[in-house]
């Protein structure tokens, strides 16, 4: 965070709330995408369960790289490592939205809609949280 040209690290309290706040879509992302692959291997779905792996396989990585750049922080962080984790998490929730936008290309996707839906709210939800210049961390 700047404030006047000085750089803020973000104490123990925001910190513990931003890694909550991360988590949330994360884990959002992966229980849905378990929904929907356990449903789409229900119903012989092969093609949406194949796209459900990929994202469950996303999520997975989200998680890891939370874990690796923020989760086990314990101490203060400043804007280089909130930036560095901005940069490793995009680009993985953007491969989600992209998978998610192929599912049209897959005859059951309407049956599974909801549970995209869900994803796709939980990608984006984490893409606004990393989005802006510094990281706002409700109360």
């Amino acid at each position: 965070m700047q404030i006047l040209g000085q750089t803020i690290y973000m104490n123990a309290d925001n910190l513990k709330k931003l890694k909550h706040e991360l988590r949330t879509p994360v884990n959002h992302i992966l229980g849905y995408s378990s929904l929907l692959l356990e449903s789409a291997e229900d119903s012989d779905d092969l093609a949406t369960a194949d796209l459900a792996r990929n994202i469950h396989d996303k999520g997975q990585a989200l998680a890891r790289l939370l874990e690796k750049n923020l989760l086990s922080t314990t101490g203060d962080i400043d804007d280089g490592q909130m930036e560095v984790l901005r940069g490793s998490v995009r680009p993985v929730v953007k491969q989600i939205l992209d998978i998610l936008l192929s599912r049209s290309t897959f005859p059951a996707a309407d049956l599974h809609q909801p549970d995209l839906n869900r994803i796709r709210r939980a990608a984006n939800q984490l893409l606004a949280l990393l989005g802006a210049e510094s990281i706002a961390v409700s109360e």
